[in-house]
């Protein structure tokens, strides 16, 4: 029982996170927990402050943590177990080491792309269901954005440097590592490979976030030149690119709606555009549309159809990706700029920051919902009486 009470603390913990970790009724949440932290580790992240980079040095942990008893030492060697287990963030400035808390996705799954099994993606998968899906959908704010492939797009119709991949690229600094998709991954372990693709080292991390992965050893590093072209070779394999949705890069997902939990998850929506941060949309030319449905094929959020021999697009389920415009045969496919633009946040602190103020409104107006609904059931009692 006490056990099951340091998981559920943690469990509120992470919760209160920006993208959060909602409780279900199964308790499949507990469960995966306590696959990945001991109840020793579980304390100590419970007590850890978060940020989407490590801000808070060793000593004003060790500070806070004094009465679970462990020295400085022994309390930095347990930090750094954490860590190298992808249950937390740290990092070196100068001769200081900070710590934080990750959130759950995208954070500490994706650290445990070595550590997938079958039965243990199974619970995932049961999470991502009952809880993880819709809190990743709660806010407007997304965690990526869109950007349209470098052929879909001519250099006057794109709105900002941060639309124009080559330029985000560039203008990275520190390392880039590539690694396995761990959507891919997860898919094939349960026995359904990627329909686009068979290729699976298709994303990417940058600067810090880099530097974790190559630290861990869950991906290699590579160069601008290289990285742009496993990009180009995502593009022609028809994979929607994914960055950070700021101007501080820290990773790109290719994402495509057979493995991808997000893509797949939108597809279900009614107007998934809704929560895309995107900037364009796909136009077809009916005179010079052939009808001969390249264009669905390529695209990854059915938002093409055949009428009337003509392809037309549906604005609610478009994102903007490009994916249908560089293999249309008979160039009928245009990206047009919508009328009002999406700038990206300047950080990722800028960005969560964004989504939990979102989140606390939506949780706000959720508890006044349910207030209002207890006060009708008592004045329904009463004149029961």
């Amino acid at each position: 029982m006490t056990e099951d009470i340091v998981y559920r603390e943690l469990q509120q913990h992470l919760d209160k996170m920006p993208i959060g970790y909602p409780p279900t009724k199964s308790g499949v949440e507990i469960r995966i927990l306590k696959s990945l932290f001991t109840p020793e580790e579980a304390k100590i992240a419970t007590r850890l402050k978060y940020s989407p980079k490590p801000s808070e040095p060793l000593e004003s942990v060790y500070e806070r943590m004094k009465d679970l008893g462990y020295s400085i030492e022994e309390l930095e060697k347990k930090l750094d177990e954490m860590v190298k287990k992808g249950l937390i963030h740290s990092k070196n400035v100068g001769d200081k080491k900070l710590y934080n808390n990750m959130v759950f996705a995208i954070g500490i799954y994706e650290l445990q792309i070595n550590n997938l099994s079958k039965e243990w993606l199974e619970d995932f998968f049961k999470y991502a269901f009952e809880g993880l899906g819709l809190e990743l959908f709660r806010t407007k704010t997304p965690q990526l954005r869109t950007i349209p492939l470098e052929k879909s797009i001519s250099s006057e119709k794109i709105v900002g440097n941060y639309d124009d991949l080559r330029e985000v690229i560039k203008n990275t600094e520190g390392p880039i590592s590539v690694q396995t998709c761990i959507c891919r991954k997860a898919t094939s372990i349960v026995g359904r490979p990627c329909k686009i693709t068979s290729r699976q080292e298709t994303c990417f991390a940058f600067g810090d976030f880099a530097q974790s992965e190559l630290d861990l050893g869950l991906g290699r590093s590579v160069s601008k030149e290289e990285a742009l072209e496993i990009i180009r070779q995502n593009e022609e394999d028809g994979l929607v690119l994914q960055p950070t949705n700021s101007l501080d890069l820290e990773y790109i997902c290719s994402c495509c709606a057979c493995c991808c939990g997000l893509l797949s998850g939108m597809n279900l929506l009614p107007k998934p555009v809704e929560y895309f941060a995107t900037n364009y949309y796909a136009e077809i030319d009916p005179e010079l549309c052939t009808g001969c449905g390249t264009c669905i094929d390529r695209c990854q959020m059915q938002a093409l159809k055949i009428v009337d021999d003509v392809s037309i697009v549906n604005r609610d389920r478009c994102i903007g990706c490009g994916l249908c415009v560089p293999t249309c045969p008979s160039e009928a496919i245009q990206l047009q700029v919508k009328d009002k633009e999406m700038t990206p946040p300047a950080t990722m602190d800028e960005l969560y920051t964004k989504i939990l103020d979102e989140k606390t409104e939506i949780l706000k107006a959720e508890e006044e919902k349910r207030e209002r609904r207890r006060k009708k059931r008592e004045e329904r009692k009463k004149k029961a009486k």
